[in-house]
């Protein structure tokens, strides 16, 4: 984190920039805990008066020795986030906060994801983030619980990820190459410099891989940059992103089949050869203009994105178009600091469905366009009070109408067009109380609502086309309190409490005339509490030491499915125990090591499994990583590094698929896995 014009740095993050886009400037890879600031809650201030939960991690944690192939690197070790690494690009990551987002059967669902400011989450709240490169990450921030106030839709928690900033030099790139088991091969190219005002840094990357189970082979490529330039009272910054990918489901298995070979495919899977292809492209702009105390700052972004999906019984065609615009005012007054600003957005969705025979397109079962309009106000305030008390307060206030145009209409199929408008207003208050110069106590009250997603909307048991009349927008309300400690500039300290009640929550299940294809229904109410517990030490630059347990108890107060009383069940999904230390030694030269260490309680997969007959099983991984820094030739540097994922060999499931029919709810996850790597820097300043 860059420590000069901190307070520029945090306002410019607020939708679409970051401090790369700042001036040239020194920058610091470790950062002393006593100065640490968040950028993620829109109005600036440190991390240890924060009165919401919020995680940082910085760029070494997220990328040295590791391999950098899912998200899991750069968001391990924080309490309250929950990543299951399913090893399957088809479908990626499931990522929840706190048990809200455990639904999700592909993408994210339930947390708003922004990448350098520009958001990943669509306006109806479904997140893909085949475009996030971990290899080309410098630092994530993470809300844990409710932020609607701030980020809108979809924000039981917020995550920000932030790619890393351009070198201080006029060029300079950065090579890498990884090799492992089940046929894995990346390569990796960066490069960029600063010139006067102008910052910029390109990337691209190539992934294959065989898969540790059958038919679970992948293609990525992806690419991304950033320009960013300064003059004066006005900053201007262009980012821009691309994937095209293709990738292989080899679905879930039942026990009795894990019982067989764990690395099996599903048979319906290879028949009906499901998988996914995809291309996306990205671009983001913003302008910042300083005025006096205050700042206007004007963003915008436009997405494309095609897929081709064969699913259990279904090909999914959809192309889809994206836009938005923020504009927002925020000022300095002394003890006040606010920001007020308004946002809008729109997303159009051309969406075919194909009978599946095995792997060819069949007779057409729905076609029709569908598009959803936003548009919010919003407004932030901070203000310090008697000196030691920091009151932090958000509105916002959402409208979105989601309309459909069926365009597959005969006598025998009736038109489904139609529109739903959604709307809703999101408070959140936060009090911090600094008890000592460091120590600080919060408490805050949050809400968040989440939509259907068009996909989830679109996708009717009943097997119609148009959207699922009945399918109502998830609400959530929560209260926190907290503590946090700095005893020593290279110790933090941090516990939260909270309890949090979600109204009509989003729940998905399968049906027998379509295993694979998920549906969803609404629960009427369902209760969520925990507690979690984090520390991070580090003693000097490149040493650290992370851990974070977490306790998460998710039950349905009133849920009735088909007569089933199921009030008190456990939510499917969600794991009640996890526990995760990071190791890393790593100085600027010489040898450097990791540990890295993770136990998952058994998780429910069934909301109508109130004796956990079906739980899958915990389980305890153990990672290793180390490598050599250092070996510098005038300006060129190399680094070879290496490791081992899951050195136990354990047998476990790396993710569940909630609901699933057949009582295909596991999907195993591999054992050892080795991999070896090097880094060649061209150019590189010194560290």
């Amino acid at each position: 984190m860059t420590l000069r014009n901190t307070r520029a740095a945090v306002v410019l993050a607020l939708f679409g920039a970051s401090p790369a886009a700042l001036p040239a400037q020194d920058t610091v890879r470790i950062v002393p805990l006593d100065t640490l600031t968040v950028q993620v809650l829109g109005t600036p201030g440190p991390a240890l008066r924060a009165p919401f939960s919020v995680a940082v991690v910085q760029e070494a944690e997220i990328r040295r020795a590791r391999p950098a192939l899912a998200l899991t690197d750069a968001l391990g070790a924080i309490p309250g986030v929950q990543v299951d690494n399913r090893f399957n690009y088809a479908l990626g990551e499931r990522i929840s906060v706190r048990g809200l987002g455990a639904r999700a059967q592909f993408g994210v669902r339930g947390v708003r994801v922004l990448v350098d400011g520009i958001p990943a989450t669509l306006p109806d709240g479904q997140t893909t983030l085949n475009h996030v490169d971990p290899a080309a990450l410098g630092r994530v921030e993470v809300i844990r619980g409710p932020a609607s106030a701030l980020y809108g839709n979809a924000s039981g928690g917020v995550i920000r990820f932030s790619t890393a900033p351009a070198p201080q030099v006029p060029l300079a790139s950065e090579h890498r190459v990884l090799a492992g088991s089940h046929g894995l091969l990346r390569m990796e190219t960066s490069a960029g410099g600063r010139a006067g005002a102008a910052a910029y840094r390109a990337y691209v990357s190539r992934l294959s891989y065989d898969g540790y189970r059958r038919h679970a082979s992948a293609e990525n490529l992806n690419a991304g940059g950033t320009v960013a330039f300064a003059r004066g009272a006005d900053q201007v910054r262009l980012s821009f992103t691309a994937v095209r990918y293709d990738a292989l489901n080899p679905g879930s298995l039942s026990d009795s089949l894990l019982r067989v070979d764990r690395g099996a495919a599903f048979s319906r899977n290879v028949e009906q050869r499901t998988g996914e292809e995809g291309r996306q492209g990205q671009l983001g702009l913003w302008w910042r203009h300083q005025a006096g105390p205050g700042a206007l700052e004007v963003a915008a972004y436009a997405l494309a994105r095609s897929i081709d999906n064969p699913i259990p019984n279904t090909i999914i065609d959809l192309d889809r178009r994206v836009g938005g615009v923020r504009a927002t005012w925020s000022a300095d007054a002394g003890p006040l600091r606010w920001l007020a600003g308004a946002e809008a957005e729109a997303q159009h969705d051309d969406r075919l469905n194909f009978a599946n025979q095995a792997g060819e397109r069949g007779a057409r079962t729905l076609d029709q366009r569908e598009r959803v309009a936003s548009s919010s106000a919003f407004a932030q305030a901070a203000a310090e009070l008697i000196g030691r008390l920091e009151v932090r307060g958000a509105l916002r206030y959402d409208r979105f109408r989601f309309s459909v145009r069926d365009r597959l209409v005969s006598e025998s199929n009736p038109d489904d067009s139609g529109a739903r408008t959604m709307q809703r207003v999101s408070p959140a208050l936060g009090v911090s109380f600094a008890a000592a110069p460091a120590v600080s106590l919060y408490a805050n009250v949050a809400t968040a609502f989440e939509t259907p997603t068009t996909t989830e909307l679109a996708n009717r048991p009943t097997g119609a086309g148009g959207f699922n009349p009945e399918l109502q927008p998830q609400r959530t309300v929560s209260a926190e309190v907290g503590a946090r400690a700095r005893p020593a500039p290279w110790l933090w300290l941090e516990g939260a409490a909270y309890g949090a009640r979600v109204k009509d929550a989003l729940i998905p299940f399968e049906v027998a005339g379509a295993p694979g294809r998920v549906f969803f229904r609404n629960a009427g109410q369902a209760r969520h509490r925990g507690v979690e517990a984090s520390a991070l030490v580090a003693p000097c630059p490149g040493w650290s030491a992370r851990a974070a347990y977490t306790w998460t108890e998710a039950r349905f107060g009133r849920y009735v499915v088909n007569g089933d009383d199921r009030a008190g069940n456990p939510v499917p999904g969600v794991a009640p125990h996890r526990l995760e230390v990071a190791l890393l030694a790593a100085p600027p030269r010489g040898p450097f090591a990791g540990v890295d260490l993770r136990h998952v309680s058994s998780t429910p997969v069934a909301d109508a499994d109130a004796e956990g007959r079906f739980r899958s099983p915990a389980y305890t991984l153990l990672d290793v990583r180390g490598g050599w820094a250092g070996a510098r030739i005038g300006r060129m540097a190399l680094s070879p590094f290496g490791g081992v994922m899951n050195l136990m060999d354990r047998a476990y499931n790396t993710s569940v698929v909630v609901n699933a029919f057949g009582r295909r709810y596991y999907e195993p996850g591999p054992g050892r896995t080795v991999y070896a790597g090097l880094r060649l820097s061209l150019g590189m300043p010194e560290p």
